[in-house]
């Protein structure tokens, strides 16, 4: 942006002004104060107006999208991610796929989801990582994003995720497990009968109700 931009205030848009903040160095915390507009707002603006205006490389911007996108509020992350065209969509995939194993496990917790949302078939390696990752919510994430995928090659990793010790992650198990009717994991959902929260029970009930028990 020009240095003397601020001479046509009237006529910016919300996402140049917003960037043009930005660019000055100011953080998405104080943008989000001086505009009183909520933060998850200030990073779709920014991620709009970087798209538009292609300030970034492709390989640079997919990085920097996916930084934004993973400090967005829970309840905006769809609408952030819905921003984006099917080519970014693309290269944030390609970049979750190459660089997950040195992402912190927030920012992994944020790539399963992401994968998921986008029926990423390609990242199935990064789910079966993710799906046995010391931390609870990249886990549980992971389980949920291959409920989302329902496809048969992630069953092992499902059925192996009946016995985690987080009940969410053992929930998202069972249901994926639903969608794909798979009856090899009969035997290990039946037996956990009883064993944990209620809401696993009643999982477990439909779980018997689609495919079945012998």
């Amino acid at each position: 942006m020009e240095k003397n931009l601020w001479e046509n205030f009237d006529k910016l848009s919300d996402e140049e002004i917003t960037f043009q903040l930005y660019n000055e160095g100011k953080s998405v915390d104080l943008i989000s104060r001086i505009r009183n507009m909520e933060k998850s707002l200030v990073q779709k603006q920014l991620i709009d107006f970087k798209m538009k205006n292609r300030y970034i490389a492709r390989i640079k911007s997919s990085e920097d999208i996916f930084k934004i996108f993973a400090n967005a509020n829970k309840r905006d992350k769809l609408n952030v991610l819905s921003s984006l065209d099917d080519t970014n969509k693309a290269d944030l995939i390609k970049y979750i796929k190459g660089n997950y194993t040195s992402l912190n496990y927030t920012d992994k917790t944020t790539a399963a989801w992401i994968i998921g949302e986008l029926s990423a078939f390609e990242c199935r390696d990064v789910l079966l990582k993710a799906s046995v990752h010391k931390a609870i919510s990249v886990r549980r994430m992971a389980i949920s994003a291959m409920g989302k995928l329902e496809d048969i090659s992630m069953k092992s990793a499902l059925i192996r995720a009946l016995n985690d010790e987080n009940d969410q992650v053992v929930l998202y198990a069972i249901n994926a497990l639903k969608k794909l009717k798979c009856s090899e994991a009969k035997e290990k959902v039946v037996l956990l009968k009883g064993k944990r929260k209620d809401y696993i029970d009643r999982a477990i009930d439909g779980f018997i109700e689609e495919v079945g028990v012998e």
